[in-house]
């Protein structure tokens, strides 16, 4: 795994947030946009152990990216992956990605797709990136980290950030489209040669430091 991020919780904190069925959420950021996807949300620990590598698959979907609490379902995903960045995947008419195709016009560290399906079928679909996390011992596989709505014959262009966005959710699981995060979220900045990142959370603050 290249980034690990450990978040620590005191008991007496650990028992507020269990006691009001709150979990620990991540998200990344995607190009210009806020974060959109929760990445993660599981139950808080006194430490709690997130590691991932930068791979990604591209993905698509039915999903509405307009509705906060739109849980994301994967129709149809690159395979084999990792996806390759720095090229265009076709997706068809047959609901499938194609062979990745080097292009100029996308720059080494994005991914991008073309909406190949008809109009008549689907007028528009969801695309995104998923990537792979491993919370507490516990593989998540493949959950997304963003959703955008791309029109037949358009295409898109996104850019990963190796950021995390981190918060505590009472309402959402993973997976989930939100359109406004409201608890107090704090960033973890990866990157730059730092891989390794430890938080504790401060329950006057409701925000995890390092």
């Amino acid at each position: 795994m290249d980034f690990t991020l450990t978040l620590n919780v005191a008991p007496g904190d650990l028992d507020v947030i269990n006691g009001a069925q709150q979990k620990i959420a991540l998200a990344k950021p995607v190009g210009n946009s806020k974060a959109d996807v929760i990445w993660l949300a599981f139950d808080a620990f006194e430490s709690n152990t997130i590691q991932w590598s930068e791979e990604y698959w591209l993905y698509a979907s039915t999903a509405s990216v307009t509705k906060s609490g739109t849980r994301i379902t994967k129709l149809s995903e690159v395979q084999p992956g990792p996806a390759l960045s720095g090229s265009v995947y076709p997706f068809s008419d047959n609901a499938t990605f194609g062979t990745a195709v080097k292009n100029p016009d996308v720059p080494t560290d994005t991914f991008s797709a073309v909406n190949n399906m008809s109009y008549g079928k689907y007028p528009a679909l969801t695309f995104g990136l998923s990537q792979t996390a491993q919370v507490n011992q516990e593989i998540q596989d493949r959950k997304p980290i963003s959703a955008s709505s791309v029109l037949a014959t358009q295409s898109i262009q996104i850019t990963p950030y190796t950021d995390i966005y981190i918060w505590l959710e009472g309402h959402f699981q993973s997976s989930t489209i939100v359109t406004d995060i409201t608890g107090n979220k704090a960033v973890a900045k990866f990157g730059g040669g730092i891989n390794e990142i430890a938080m504790t959370y401060d329950g006057k603050s409701g925000v995890f430091h390092q």
